[in-house]
């Protein structure tokens, strides 16, 4: 239910945003398609994937307004200097969709070199497992409530580069927040010819 009405609020702002504005130097729609590096937050050995795709509409030269849909799976483990594993481990997989706006610093109308700083608000679910040196058990938990994210980076051609962190609901003892290193492609909102 609550991705319906994310996906209607988009919709209707979108609609209602290009009546009144839209971009002079690039084309109005872009799709980004990026992935790349997730570092969950926390003590230990970390690794993990994350991936986004996220429609995005030029309302102006400068600015963008967009739905991203992404995941990331994350790990953390704590090893001793014989690469053992010792102390708690956290395995987690992350869903979000974030209403999006992006902030493009470019000087020259049309440029190709587009750097960007953005924001991110809306919903997020994460599924956690931990397991404890102690009780060597596995503790399973879900939950489901606000995501956020921020980002900086730049747009090259039709190139994507961005570092950003995403905040998202903690499950049990785990930490579902994550640094993330992404590098993509968009279609789209390139300059007009």
């Amino acid at each position: 239910m609550k991705k319906k009405t994310l996906l209607v609020l988009f919709t209707v702002l979108t609609v209602s945003v290009s009546s009144f504005a839209q971009s002079t130097a690039y084309t109005p729609w872009q799709v980004n398609f990026t992935g790349g590096y997730a570092a969950p937050g926390g003590k230990g050995t970390k690794a993990g994937i994350a991936l986004q795709f996220e429609p995005q509409f030029h309302i102006t030269d400068n600015f963008t307004a967009g739905i991203r849909f992404g995941g990331a799976l994350t790990a953390k483990f704590a090893l001793n200097a014989a690469g053992d594993e010792v102390g708690d481990a956290s395995i987690a997989v992350v869903s979000s969709y974030l209403a999006t706006g992006d902030y493009y610093f470019q000087k020259q109308a049309g440029a190709k070199f587009r750097p960007f700083a953005g924001i991110g608000l809306g919903y997020a679910s994460a599924a956690g497992v931990s397991s404890t040196e102690v009780t060597q058990t596995g503790e399973a938990q879900a939950k489901n409530g606000f995501g956020a994210m921020v980002r900086a980076g730049f747009d090259v051609s039709h190139f994507r580069f961005n570092l950003e962190y995403d905040v998202n609901p903690k499950t049990g003892r785990i930490s579902n927040n994550y640094f993330g290193i992404n590098l993509g492609f968009y279609i789209g909102g390139g300059a007009k010819k």
